[in-house]
């Protein structure tokens, strides 16, 4: 595991357990909505060697009177600031969900498709994903032509590939042997 990722963890991890369940949920979303402000650009900004922790600093800072964060977060952020660790938030963020995807019994699920899934076969899957998991699924979708048909299922580190594309491949494969 990478350091920046495990650095990201700790952090993520104090927040998540000083938290309330109640309050979880709230600051999840703001910590999401705070990632949107940081395009490369920022990220560099933040990782940069070069420029001054008190130009970082003041810079969340000015994005924090902008977007209203619980003061919990807050204090992370600007503790990341001043340790000069807020080029990680993007890691910071990742870790953070699944310590709060974990407390409230959710689990995020990534379906890539070929073309747009109606809704009764999104719930379908959503459903299945649930049984297997035994959490309540959040399922983003992607639409991606280069898999030809069908899906594919990202949770956690478990991928379900019922693509053409894949199913293609794998006959290739097996007339070339």
């Amino acid at each position: 595991m990478r350091l920046e990722v495990r650095i990201a963890r700790r952090y993520a991890k104090a927040l998540s357990e000083v938290l309330p369940d109640e309050k979880l949920e709230k600051v999840l979303k703001e910590i999401q909505t705070l990632l949107s402000f940081f395009d490369e650009k920022a990220i560099k900004f933040f990782k940069s060697p070069i420029i001054p922790v008190e130009k970082k600093t003041e810079l969340l800072k000015k994005v924090l009177e902008k977007v209203e964060v619980s003061p919990e977060l807050k204090k992370v952020l600007l503790l990341m600031a001043q340790r000069d660790r807020l080029g990680i938030i993007r890691e910071f963020t990742e870790e953070f969900e699944k310590f709060a995807y974990d407390r409230l019994g959710l689990v995020k699920a990534e379906i890539t498709s070929a073309t747009e899934l109606d809704e009764e076969v999104l719930n379908k899957i959503k459903k299945k994903i649930e049984e297997l998991f035994g959490k309540k699924a959040e399922v983003t979708v992607k639409l991606d032509p280069s898999i030809i048909g069908g899906f594919i299922v990202r949770v956690a580190d478990k991928v379900l590939d019922a693509s053409i594309k894949t199913q293609l491949e794998n006959l290739k494969r097996a007339i070339a042997d």
